[in-house]
């Protein structure tokens, strides 16, 4: 078989060759790229033009390249440990305390659509809900019955939890400081 040859001293099927092997590698790149892999636990958000369009279960997810990106979101619970609030009572006596917060997502397009960190926003959530159970109590009874004041919470805080897509579990009492100022030393005297 005679090959032409070219005036440079290639010949064009090696031309040819060439340009079919940066298709086929242009190709296996895209593929590549429209593949991801969404790991077990987790919900893969698909984004495109900064809107959620689709999410995907655990498993393999397919996406257009360039064009849509996939944010993972953790399903499981989270613990947020430990998380400090200073707060004040009704008497106006401060209080600072440690809790640790059980957390889980439960709409995934809601956490990707507020752009809020999902664990920063329900610490938030937390801190304002316990700053309203806190508020409406007077330290005897916050220090008499503290269980009973922080089972109210995650039914308190799942209205404002709501939006953002998290579900509050469980919130715990690690540790309770209260700042006595000198009126209130006055009337321990």
């Amino acid at each position: 078989m005679c090959a032409q040859v070219l005036e440079d001293g290639g010949s064009m099927e090696s031309t040819a060759v060439v340009v079919a092997a940066a298709i086929v590698a242009t190709a296996a790149a895209i593929a590549i790229a429209a593949v991801c892999i969404v790991p077990a636990g987790h919900t893969g958000v698909v984004i495109r033009a900064g809107r959620v369009t689709r999410s995907r279960p655990s498993g393999f997810a397919m996406v257009a390249p360039v064009l849509e990106r996939i944010e993972m979101v953790a399903l499981h619970p989270r613990p947020i440990d430990p998380l400090g609030v200073t707060t004040l009572t009704r008497d106006g006596v401060e209080v600072h305390l440690q809790l640790s917060v059980l957390w889980r997502v439960v709409n995934t397009t809601a956490v990707v659509n507020s752009g809020l960190d999902a664990r920063a926003a329900t610490a938030s959530v937390v801190e304002r809900g316990l700053h309203h159970s806190i508020a409406t109590v007077d330290l005897a009874y916050l220090l008499r019955e503290r269980e009973e004041v922080l089972s109210q919470l995650p039914v308190t805080v799942q209205s404002l939890a709501e939006p953002i897509g998290v579900e509050v579990i469980d919130v715990d009492l690690l540790d309770a400081e209260v700042r006595v100022g000198p009126e209130l030393l006055r009337l321990l005297d």
